[in-house]
């Protein structure tokens, strides 16, 4: 795969599971279903994302507060789970604490004159509870949530939102997700794609562009710098 010489000029990067740590949720989870906390989660987030997805095939928009709530409510009926339980973790996505090496890494990049940004498929609302909920409010130039544009991520439309707050080319703009799917289409949409890609955890589909590249915290923080012809690609 081939790079382009010149680092980016902005570097945008997915919330939930990316910057946030989902963690928390087996953790919430565990409270209400004892032994079954993990599996309670996984299926919660599951729900979450095929909602986004066919909410969006369908043109029936409801924002990620509404399809957070749908996705966990279909939980908990499946695992039998009573109202007043869920109760107890509804909020959870709005308690997330940052990733670790998260934080520093951020810092260092906005130190180097990079434009920061937050992609997510957050509601504005739910966006502004977890940045204050986290202590990054302040690290980021753009907040860009897919509430303007009534889709959800892998549309191009949202991608496109980085590339007109920025007035940068997709090209010149990084992208930072542990979404496998998150990658995918941003890499289709021509961002230079960081996947931080969980040990073990299958390739990112190949919907076209340029490979996303599988990195850790650490790489991130060396994002800015320009990019060899040779750096790694996924797997």
């Amino acid at each position: 795969m081939t790079r382009s010489g010149k680092g980016p000029g902005a570097v945008f990067f997915d919330l939930y599971g990316t910057l946030l740590n989902l963690g928390r949720l087996d953790a919430e989870c565990e409270a209400i279903a004892p032994g079954r906390g993990a599996e309670v989660a996984a299926a919660w987030r599951s729900e979450q994302l095929r909602l986004t997805w066919l909410r969006t095939i369908a043109g029936a928009w409801a924002d990620f507060e509404v399809v957070t709530a749908d996705a966990l409510a279909s939980t908990g009926q499946r695992f039998g789970l009573a109202p007043a339980l869920l109760d107890q973790v509804a909020g959870t996505f709005d308690r997330l604490p940052p990733r670790a090496g998260a934080e520093p890494v951020l810092r260092g990049l906005r130190e180097a004159g990079l434009v920061l940004g937050i992609l997510s498929n957050g509601s504005e609302a739910m966006i502004e509870r977890a940045l204050d909920g986290s202590g990054l409010r302040n690290v980021f130039d753009h907040v860009l949530s897919v509430d303007s544009v009534r889709r959800y991520k892998p549309d191009p439309a949202v991608y496109q939102l980085a590339v007109d707050a920025t007035g940068l080319a997709p090209a010149s703009i990084a992208f930072v997700t542990a979404n496998d799917w998150d990658a995918a289409g941003a890499a289709a949409f021509g961002f230079d794609v960081a996947w931080l890609q969980v040990p073990g955890s299958k390739l990112a589909p190949r919907l076209g562009g340029r490979s996303p590249r599988s990195v850790n915290w650490a790489d991130v923080g060396h994002i800015g710098s320009a990019r060899s012809d040779t750096a790694p690609t996924q797997g």
